[in-house]
Formats: structure tokens, C-alpha cells, sequence
């Protein structure tokens, strides 16, 4: 095996993200071979690679893609010590990694996957995928607003300016289609004219819906649908649409915004005990509560492998029993009730 650079190893591994790996590496808790690494250092499976005196080594995994319609509650993000995060709600064997941004709050097509080279190549390539998405913002939708808005997410191809596609569904709700090249900080850009995004759902990136794809659920992305994000992951940036938005005179905008059949299958994620975490539910294939044993997975703080589902629920979905003390904190609701002064 050709060495790696000891980030992508640490994150081959399972252990964490390339970003998680290098703020450990900067917090000094990464050796190789008992020192402190040097900067730019690659490693191969035969250097002993610690983390807090942990010592790690590559999984052998076959290559796992999937997307996920994400619920809001949930963080988009492979760090452990965030309790209710995409990763732990799935409970996959695997060692994933989501793709791209989505907030907590915010449902909808979320990738996720082992491949660290595509996570790493697609997350780069964000603004190259088309995206469509249902936006909810805090007031009434203008005319005004949808016109600024479609000039200030327009791409330039040979310095004609596209603008985006926005139909108004509600009377503060809007339907938006981002493509290739145009500015998808949409939150930013609403902002900036007046309008706060208070929900957000991306229904389809490329030619991926959420057709079939329940709240919660995930699926195996199919082998086009692989090929086809790959091929964006891989594109060269596009000169002709260099010149920016500051170029389209025209525009009111004043901001600084800057198949194949698939299997679907549930997560073991449990309801959390507080409000805005929706529950994975549905029908599928359920994965336990538990991962299967690998190979060089550690038991340290950090890594992936037997992550606890969150509370709230038993795995079938059923209400967990209450905690002790509930009822003692809210008093015996059968208590015969005293009796005070004469009748």
C-alpha cells in the first residue's frame, strides 16, 4: 500500500473526519511510532499510529455509498462527541463520512459514504450539482423578493447571466432550483434581503429524490447514480463561468451573500427526549443496535463502533419505561386528598 498522508489515514481507519484527525494532530494526541509527527509525514499500515495511546489500523472495507433523507434534529456530521449526529443515527457497519452541508434543522438528500477520496472530492464540488430545494422563510414573499433573489443566485456562462428558477408555493414558502455555478449560500443570500430561512428541505441533488425515500430512511445509491456524481466529483472548474455576481449590473441584489431499484433501509436511530429531533421510523430493514465487531476498531473515546443509540425509546419504537423519580417529582396523583377545617 502507497503511503498516506496521516490525516486520510487516521480517517480510514474509522476513527474520525480528515478535519476531526487534524485538529487531534494539532492538539498533540497523534504519535507515529512513538513521536510526535512532523508536518506533511505519510504513513503506511506497517508505522504505529496512536491517538491517545490507541493504536489504529485500516479497515478493510468495500466501498459503501448512500443517500439519506435526513430529518431535522440530527447534525450532518461524522464527529462522535456530537451526541445526535447522522452517523450514529444510521449505526452502520461501516465507516462514514456525510457529504456537504445540511444544518441540523434543515431535512432532506443528505450523501454519505466510506469512499474518502469522493467524500473529499464531491464536498469540493458542491456548487457543480444541481440542486432543488423548498425553502420556508420568516415573512410574506414579494414579488420583489423572488426577482432579487433569482438575479443574486444567477451564474454566468461567457458573462450571460442565468438566474435561478423560483416558484412561490405559499405565502411564505418558495421552490428553488440551484445549478451548476450559482451561488447556493441560499440562507445567506435571503438573509441579506430581509428574509430569515426557518426551514429548509433538499428534495433533489441531481437526479436524486427523495421519491420513496421516507423520513429517516436510507438507501444504496444505485451504479449511475454512483457514476454520475463521480463524474461531477472529477470535472475540471469551468473557466467560461469565472466572472462574478458584482459583474451583473442589472441586479437589485446589495448582500454579501457571497434506476435501478434500490433496497431502502431504517436506522436504529432513537427518538431523542427533546423537541426537533424527528424519529426515524418506517418500514425496511432494520440495522441492530450494535455494530458487528471489525477488525482495528478501538474501544477509545472517539471512535465509531458501538456508538449508543439516543434515549427516549426502545428499539421497537415503543415508549421506554419511565425514569425513576418521575412520578415521586410530579406527587401520588392517588392520594386520597385532606380534609381542612370543619364542615
Amino acid at each position: 500500500m502507497e503511503p498516506k498522508r496521516l490525516n486520510k489515514f487516521i480517517s480510514d481507519t474509522g476513527f474520525c473526519s480528515r478535519r476531526e484527525a487534524d485538529r487531534l494532530i494539532e492538539e498533540g494526541r497523534v504519535t507515529v511510532n512513538g513521536k510526535e509527527p512532523e508536518a506533511g509525514i505519510k504513513v503506511t499500515p506497517k508505522d504505529k499510529v496512536r491517538i491517545d495511546d490507541q493504536l489504529l489500523s485500516v479497515r478493510d472495507e468495500a466501498p459503501v455509498y448512500l443517500v439519506l433523507n435526513k430529518p431535522s434534529g440530527l447534525s450532518a456530521t461524522a464527529d462522535m462527541e456530537v451526541r445526535d449526529n447522522v452517523v450514529r443515527a444510521i449505526n452502520h457497519p461501516a465507516s462514514l463520512q456525510p457529504i456537504g452541508k445540511l444544518d441540523r434543522e434543515d431535512e432532506g438528500v443528505l450523501f454519505l459514504s466510506n469512499d474518502s477520496d469522493f467524500v473529499r472530492k464531491l464536498a469540493k464540488a458542491d456548487n457543480k450539482l444541481e440542486k432543488e430545494l423548498v425553502v420556508t422563510v420568516s415573512k410574506p414573499i414579494s414579488s420583489d423578493f423572488i426577482a432579487k433573489l433569482s438575479e443574486a443566485c444567477a451564474s454566468f456562462e461567457e458573462g450571460n447571466p442565468k438566474k435561478a428558477v423560483i416558484n412561490k408555493e405559499a405565502t411564505t414558502r418558495f421552490r428553488i432550483t440551484l445549478e451548476p455555478g450559482m451561488n447556493h449560500s441560499l440562507k445567506k443570500t435571503c438573509e441579506a434581503l430581509g428574509y430569515k430561512v426557518t426551514f429548509m428541505q433538499r428534495v433533489r441533488v441531481q437526479s436524486i429524490t427523495l421519491t420513496k425515500l421516507q423520513k429517516g430512511h436510507w438507501r444504496t445509491l444505485t451504479a449511475p447514480e454512483i457514476a454520475s456524481l463521480k463524474q461531477v466529483a472529477s470535472s475540471k472548474p469551468d473557466k467560461s463561468s469565472a466572472k462574478t455576481r458584482s459583474d451583473f449590473k442589472d441586479s437589485g441584489y446589495k448582500g454579501s451573500a457571497g434506476r435501478e431499484k434500490a433496497s431502502t433501509e431504517r436506522s436504529a436511530y432513537q427518538k431523542p427526549n427533546k423537541a426537533g429531533a424527528a424519529e426515524f421510523s418506517g418500514s425496511g430493514k432494520r440495522i441492530g443496535k450494535s455494530r458487528p465487531a471489525t477488525s482495528g476498531s478501538g474501544s477509545a473515546k472517539g471512535t465509531r463502533g458501538g456508538a449508543k443509540s439516543g434515549g427516549g425509546r426502545t428499539a421497537t419504537g415503543k415508549p421506554g419505561a419511565s425514569k425513576t423519580g418521575n412520578k415521586a417529582a410530579s406527587g401520588n396523583r392517588n392520594a386520597a386528598p385532606k380534609r381542612s377545617g370543619k364542615r
